[in-house]
């Protein structure tokens, strides 16, 4: 008996405890929808910084991307918010929005947190990726505002030749998800555009950008990561055949008018950047339709590097 008893105690107890966690989640999810349908502007952006600072990315991400809806007039629903980096079409149009909207201080606020929020659920946060990522760029004659200097396509070329595997590993790795890597990019654009410091923020809109540039090229399947890629998997097992893996592997903008179109609008915005952190580089004039008739990976960086 007393075993039983003790048995049934415990069983009880787990179930409380079960319960009870399943009550505080309802509870919290609860919450988040009452402030994302009637909090104020004020109320939510509070809560997402707390959010934020909790570690609780979903609801800080729901709750700033609910103020900038709500600032540009975007009608995206409660479902969307929640879910916000699922969808592509919603984080798209939100992006785009980001990019062209007019400054005001909430909007702004919103903006922060939800870059912040999406880099840290996603986890390429600056501070996670900066000491691997930005030293790699600046081998590539790529140096981000930390010190100015001169990039051109022959140096860039040989400098990704000589480390190919360790570049491509590190591109794969950290430029999987496309969405994070528009949302981010384009958040990130608004602040250095609007910011009065906008060093560090074109810093990492540079970096998003080039990473949503890779991802289109190199993204065949379009299922927005890289990693799983045959070219990438190629380089990094044996990267001395770099070029001869560019000159067989097909572009991810191959016949894709979309990409193109979105790889254009990439390097708009990281000629944007570059003029903000006075990098100098010469930018090629780019048409999809030129893009998605070249089929090489080879023929994209060709044609960027004017080859």
């Amino acid at each position: 008996m007393k075993g039983r008893s003790w048995l049934i105690l415990c069983l009880t107890t787990i179930t409380l405890v079960l319960l009870s966690s399943c009550a505080f989640n309802l509870f919290a999810n609860f919450e988040l929808r009452n402030l994302l349908t009637s909090g104020t502007v004020e109320q939510r952006l509070e809560a997402a910084s707390n959010a934020l600072s909790g570690g609780n990315y979903d609801a800080a991400i729901a709750l700033a991307a609910s103020v900038i809806n709500e600032k540009l007039g975007l009608e995206l629903k409660v479902e969307d918010l929640e879910k916000l980096l699922d969808s592509t079409s919603t984080v798209y149009e939100l992006a785009q929005a980001i990019q062209s909207a007019t400054l005001t201080e909430d909007l702004l606020d919103a903006v922060k947190i939800l870059v912040e929020a999406v880099a840290f659920k996603t986890e390429k946060d600056i501070s996670s990726l900066a000491d691997e990522v930005i030293e790699i760029l600046q081998d590539l004659g790529i140096d981000l505002g930390f010190t100015k200097s001169k990039s051109n396509g022959s140096d860039f070329w040989a400098q990704f030749e000589t480390n190919a595997g360790t570049i491509v590993k590190l591109l794969a790795e950290t430029f999987d998800g496309r969405n994070a890597l528009k949302l981010l990019t384009s958040g990130y654009y608004f602040i250095a555009t609007n910011a009065t410091d906008n060093t560090l923020p074109a810093v990492l809109c540079s970096l998003y950008d080039i990473g949503y540039m890779f991802n289109l090229l190199l993204d065949i399947d379009d299922d927005g990561n890289v990693s799983d890629e045959k070219f990438v998997k190629d380089v990094i097992t044996n990267p001395a055949s770099i070029v001869e893996f560019s000159e067989q592997a097909t572009s991810g903008l191959y016949n894709d008018a979309k990409d193109c179109e979105e790889f254009i609008w990439a390097y708009g915005i990281l000629e944007d950047m570059f003029e903000i952190l006075s990098i100098q580089a010469t930018f090629e004039t780019l048409d999809a339709t030129t893009l998605s008739e070249k089929e090489h990976i080879s023929d994209i960086f060709n044609t960027l590097f004017g080859e």
